[in-house]
């Protein structure tokens, strides 16, 4: 038994005290009438004490559990198929099925299928427990996930899950050209696709499976900070008169140094008047294993840069010497027992890969790798990617060397990272790593992002916000990020996922088999007792 009575009222008390006095009241002067005989005093003091146990009754509103079967309903989505509903339906034996349309939210327990559902019609669902089923249409995106900003070079990674209805292709187009692309069977399929951000400011891919778009990924890429580049050659090769042609035109500053004989050296500088100017030390060496011992290598590996080396004719051994030189921890194991062998798009490397390390990073696509010592140390098992950029194949030739660049290059300061998609309406979190300053606050388009920095580690900040505008929004001084609007392909199920984890974090999950509910009587039911009682009280003194 239990009552609804709030005892910290001060009315509740006056009237319980009220009630108390009126019993003792009545007693003392039904006691005190000497007309009445003892049996008719006995009799009027009982229903005098029933009529008050009805009115404090009443007054308590007592109430007592039972237990009730718990309710169950299906709710489907306006956009899920008759006959995907009803096979739910059967598969979990659920009586009751509505839609958004003709819901009442009267059930214990709401089993979700789809995710195109009203606002309104979620918030009502906060006093049952939910389970949620989401339906993807076949060819459709079930999930997907980006960067939302990179740097040029960098790698841009592409992950999600689909159900395909045979097989085909699934292709990341970047205008007219497909920048990677990878087989579906019929099912599911998980897939990653990758390339790297070749292009400056606002980007844009297409998702595509064979002419049908399924999505449009858009994010920003910053522009790399202009490198300073030294070649270090014992003789020019086609190879790195090519790069550092390439490292030119793209805004480095080069210089390209090599010995022709014992007494005779030869040097090109390319943008000599970039940012070289007062520098000692370059940001990045480009050399071959012979000069691992190199006074100037060493120097840039112990001032934190970064060193790069190709040419290799012999790994194992190269790499010796270079781990001899630098303190590195190469490895590498052969493959094969050909001269070279083909990585795909006209490119040939060396038969041996690299052995796994904990400090070691590899190129994605491509037998390179970086070590992090002291400073950042590469090596190339490419044979040569001239033939490239001389067939005129300028996409492969520079994503090859963009996404080394991206692994050699420092870390930019005010490095913001963001995963893409972002809907508007719905929290995101963005995060600031390196910063310039310790900055409370960081705006995007406009809204104003509090920043919290990581308790182990101040180098990392993060800001939430649910951002109230679509499209491309500025952030920072230079930089932007995409934030999709309402009518993007999968921002319902993310509205769904985020609204059921949220609900099932503050509420206990109610039994599948019996719920424990609250019995009390009605209100009809009280009057008519205080009726009954009073018409006793009334009678009685007639008889």
């Amino acid at each position: 038994m239990q009552t609804t009575i709030n005892w910290t009222n001060s009315i509740n008390w006056v009237i319980a005290s009220t009630l108390l006095i009126v019993l003792i009241g009545q007693l003392w002067l039904i006691a005190r009438n000497q007309s009445l005989p003892n049996g008719r005093k006995w009799l009027r003091a009982g229903l005098n004490a029933l009529l008050w146990l009805v009115l404090v009754g009443f007054f308590l509103q007592i109430q007592w559990p039972v237990s009730k079967p718990a309710t169950h309903a299906l709710l489907v989505a306006d956009n899920v198929p008759s006959a995907v509903a009803a096979s739910v339906k059967d598969s979990l034996r659920i009586q009751e099925s509505f839609t958004s349309r003709n819901f009442k939210p009267e059930y214990d327990s709401v089993t979700l299928v789809g995710q195109n559902f009203p606002t309104p019609i979620l918030t009502q669902l906060s006093s049952a427990s939910l389970r949620w089923i989401p339906y993807y249409q076949p060819d459709q995106l079930q999930n997907i996930r980006w960067k939302g900003l990179v740097r040029q070079g960098e790698i841009q990674h592409v992950t999600g899950r689909l159900l395909s209805s045979t097989n085909q292709t699934l292709r990341l187009r970047f205008g007219n050209k497909t920048v990677d692309s990878v087989a579906l069977h019929e099912g599911e399929n998980p897939f990653s696709l990758h390339f790297p951000a070749f292009t400056q400011g606002h980007t844009q891919t297409e998702l595509t499976v064979d002419q049908a778009t399924l999505d449009t990924l858009h994010f920003f890429t910053r522009r790399t900070e202009p490198l300073t580049v030294q070649f270090l050659l014992n003789s020019p090769d086609f190879e790195s008169k090519t790069l550092a042609g390439w490292l030119g035109k793209h805004g480095h500053t080069v210089q390209l140094s090599a010995t022709l004989s014992k007494d005779i050296s030869s040097n090109v500088s390319i943008n000599k008047a970039g940012r070289s100017a007062g520098k000692t030390v370059p940001d990045l060496i480009i050399t071959e294993p012979a000069n691992a011992n190199n006074v100037t290598i060493r120097k840039a590996i112990a001032d934190g840069k970064a060193v790069l080396f190709i040419n290799l004719t012999n790994p194992e051994t190269d790499c010796r010497a270079i781990n001899q030189a630098v303190g590195s921890l190469w490895q590498v194991r052969k493959t094969s027992n050909e001269a070279t062998v083909p990585i795909g798009n006209n490119l040939t490397a060396l038969p041996y890969r690299f052995v796994d390390n904990l400090n070691q990073f590899t190129v994605p696509g491509y037998p390179i790798a970086v070590q992090q010592t002291s400073g950042r140390v590469g090596v190339s098992l490419l044979s040569e990617t001239y033939p490239l950029s001389l067939s005129g194949d300028s996409v492969t030739y520079n994503r090859v060397w963009m996404s080394v660049l991206a692994r050699l290059s420092h870390a930019d300061k005010n490095s913001v990272l963001v995963n893409a998609p972002i809907y508007s309406g719905i929290q995101q979190a963005i995060f600031i790593n390196n910063p310039a300053s310790r900055s409370r606050t960081v705006r995007v388009g406009n809204d104003t992002l509090p920043l919290t920095y990581s308790p182990i580690n101040d180098r990392l900040a993060a800001g939430t916000s649910s951002f109230s505008q679509s499209g491309w929004q500025p952030l920072q001084d230079s930089l932007a990020v995409y934030i999709d609007g309402s009518d993007a392909p999968l921002r319902d199920a993310k509205v769904v996922r985020q609204f059921v984890l949220a609900h099932n974090q503050y509420q206990t999950m109610i039994e599948q088999t019996d719920r424990k509910a609250t019995a009390k009587l009605p209100n009809w039911a009280w009057l008519l007792l205080i009726v009954v009682c009073f018409t006793a009280l009334w009678v009685e003194p007639k008889f």
